[in-house]
């Protein structure tokens, strides 16, 4: 749910947060930033078909998640200490965020059925974490907009940030284990 809700607000209102940064206007920034979050996300994604062993496949999604996790808050972390600069820190965001949201949409459930042996069908699992994710990003647009009107744009993609990167990392390892 908050890796959907987050993952969501950036791309909608990427745009904001680019003017926040100060690189407003620059139509190409958009694509220049995100084609080397597709590469890591892809790659990183594919790197996972090699593994034949379910159960180990499995582990390694959590690892993926994980490491998405970390890089959305340490990057965020960096951000707001000026070691990163904007660009930087929205592929480093981007990049935490699909590593640790496309395996829920695309293979997590299909290889932890296979890993448990069960027989059965990942489409309802997938299908309840895309609408839950997707309930709660109208609950973050909701919570912005009446909670915290004020709050300009990337303070609030920054708060998410860090709460995202806690709790998804504290229930990666929680599920892992």
């Amino acid at each position: 749910v908050l890796l959907t809700a987050i993952r969501d607000f950036r791309d909608n209102f990427a745009a904001e947060l680019w003017i926040a940064m100060g690189q407003g206007g620059i139509a190409s920034v958009f694509s220049t930033s995100e084609l080397p979050v597709m590469i890591v996300a892809l790659t990183a994604l594919g790197a996972l078909t090699l593994i034949r062993d379910n159960m180990r496949a499995l582990l390694a999604m959590h690892g993926i998640i994980l490491i998405g996790a970390l890089l959305l808050g340490l990057s965020t972390l960096a951000f707001q200490h000026g070691w990163l600069a904007p660009f930087s820190y929205m592929i480093l965001t981007g990049a935490g965020l699909y590593l640790a949201y496309t395996p829920f949409n695309a293979m997590l459930f299909d290889r932890m059925i296979a890993a448990l042996g069960h027989v059965g069908n990942a489409g309802f699992l997938i299908y309840i974490a895309d609408s839950s994710g997707y309930v709660g990003s109208v609950a973050l647009l909701l919570y912005r907009s009446l909670a915290a009107p004020s709050m300009d744009w990337l303070s609030f993609y920054i708060s998410c940030a860090y709460l995202t990167a806690i709790a998804v990392a504290g229930l990666t390892v929680c599920s892992a284990a």
